[in-house]
């Protein structure tokens, strides 16, 4: 019998690849019952392990202007609260919290070089930050998990 938190694991790996998968598709490829695939859904959704459903839009061919951004606050600042405001942009898509260097790193996915600008001033802007550093993204090869360019 398989165990949950094996179960949880597999389920998740399946979803990262399609999460348009039914519970009954994940129930064949994992011979279990559709009923506990539904079950254990539901829970890591409860435990907030899935946080939600997306789809993976490659920027390169939807003509996107993706920006890393490097973001260094000042000493004694929030840093966490920084990265909320910064969250709050539409275009960014990604932030985290990291050591060395700067103490936030960003990725966005702008419709144009002018919005990405605009952007900058904006994320500059934000009470703390000391600096917002952007590095243009020339190519997209792995998202969310899903490979872009074989």
């Amino acid at each position: 019998m398989v165990q949950n938190s094996d179960l949880d694991t597999e389920i998740l790996k399946l979803l990262q690849t399609d999460s348009r998968l039914s519970y009954r598709e994940i129930a064949k490829q994992l011979n279990v019952s559709h009923v506990n695939v539904s079950n254990r859904i539901k829970v890591l959704e409860e435990q907030g392990k899935i946080r939600g459903y997306t789809v993976v839009l490659d920027p390169d061919s939807l003509g996107y202007y993706p920006l890393c951004l490097r973001i260094s606050a000042e000493s004694g600042c929030d840093f966490s609260e920084i990265g909320k405001k910064v969250a709050e942009h539409e275009s960014i898509n990604v932030v985290m919290r990291v050591t060395g260097d700067c103490e936030l790193l960003a990725l966005a996915m702008c419709p144009d070089k002018q919005s990405a600008l605009e952007l900058l001033d904006k994320i500059n802007a934000i009470p703390g930050i000391e600096k917002a550093e952007s590095h243009i993204v020339l190519e997209s090869i792995k998202l969310s998990g899903k490979q872009l360019k074989p």
